[in-house]
């Protein structure tokens, strides 16, 4: 059971089964600003879990 997170398309190594999805946002914030406000989903394929950050679409102004 592997645990795969992507952020818009790309896909990072699990940073270990103690990190949270929510820890593992935090912590790209700094690599990837638009992470902060991001949408998260998370779905099951066989075994794994992956979860899915994609950055909110938003208007400026």
């Amino acid at each position: 059971m592997a645990r795969k997170f992507i952020v818009d398309g790309t896909e990072y190594p699990d940073p270990g089964p103690g990190i949270s999805p929510e820890q593992f946002k935090d912590m790209m914030v700094g690599f990837t600003p638009e992470l902060s406000n991001a949408d998260m989903t998370t779905e099951k394929v066989g075994e794994d879990t992956i979860y899915r950050f994609k950055k909110r679409v938003g208007t400026k102004g």
